[in-house]
């Protein structure tokens, strides 16, 4: 896979856990607007991943949501690797965004 945040990496644990579970669900977004361009729509689950790599090398933040975060984690990686079914992300994404109090304050219904 390629490495898309270069430079985050060493500071994406200092960030707060509401902009680092945004960060996931742009890029499932993202993934969700691209199903007509699979390479895209690849990329964006590459992105997604990555980034979800991060979020679980910081477990200490996420307590008890830390399996959420590998069920999560899990679901995106099926999808990369079973590209050719394009599959819905929003569902994903707002449940991403309902583990964090302040992130899921920020959801527009």
């Amino acid at each position: 896979m390629t490495v898309w945040h270069k430079n985050l990496e060493a500071r994406f644990s200092t960030l707060p856990t509401h902009q680092q579970i945004i960060m996931v669900a742009n890029e499932l977004n993202r993934a969700n607007h691209h199903q007509n361009n699979p390479a895209e729509y690849k990329a964006s689950l590459e992105r997604a991943l990555e980034l979800m790599d991060f979020i679980i090398d910081d477990r200490t933040k996420w307590g008890r949501k830390y399996r959420e975060l590998l069920r999560a984690r899990q679901f995106i990686a099926m999808q990369y690797l079973n590209v050719e079914t394009f599959k819905e992300t929003s569902l994903l994404q707002r449940t991403l965004i309902q583990l964090d109090p302040v992130a899921s304050s920020m959801l527009i219904v």
